[in-house]
């Protein structure tokens, strides 16, 4: 009789033990599937049937400006970032402008290109750079021209026309 009892017993334990066992083995296979770790080969092409034909092109940004540095330092070949970079003024509330001493005053401009396929663009802002006494370069930028997307050939290169010009 006490043979009996245990074989229920160990029975039972194991039938309960069973049935956790596998709660938990169906709880650990019912995630849903990781989409982004998916090898691209599975994921579905969705093309619209009226989508044009596409194709993809590397678009290069380049700017372009003029800063002035110390002569002895480009001659020695000895310029850092800290000598060519521009900290740029949004308003001219950091300083009290009658009061700042500076090195130097000067009008330059910044031209920003983005070449994209077979196609060139040109964007060109002003600005007045001052070299603090500190060492750094402030700039305060006017706004940007609009985007000139003209062939070469019809391109005047010396002629933009900014966003705060009056068009005639």
């Amino acid at each position: 009789m006490k043979v009996k009892i245990a074989l229920a017993v160990f029975f039972l334990i194991n039938i309960f033990f069973a049935g956790i066992d596998g709660f938990k083995w169906k709880t650990v296979h019912s995630q849903h599937i990781d989409v982004f770790n998916l090898d691209k080969d599975q994921l579905p092409k969705k093309v619209k049937p009226d989508a044009p034909e596409t194709e993809w092109i590397v678009v290069e940004d380049h700017i372009r400006y003029e800063v002035a540095v110390e002569k002895s330092k480009y001659e020695a070949k000895n310029l850092t970032m800290d000598d060519i970079e521009l900290w740029e003024i949004v308003d001219k509330t950091p300083f009290e402008w009658h009061q700042v001493d500076y090195y130097l005053e000067g009008d330059i401009k910044e031209i920003h290109t983005r070449t994209f396929g077979k196609q060139k663009c040109d964007r060109v802002r002003k600005g007045t750079l001052f070299w603090l006494k500190d060492g750094r370069k402030c700039i305060y930028w006017a706004k940007w021209s609009f985007w000139d997307c003209r062939p070469d050939g019809e391109r005047d290169t010396e002629t933009y026309i900014f966003s705060d010009d009056k068009r005639e």
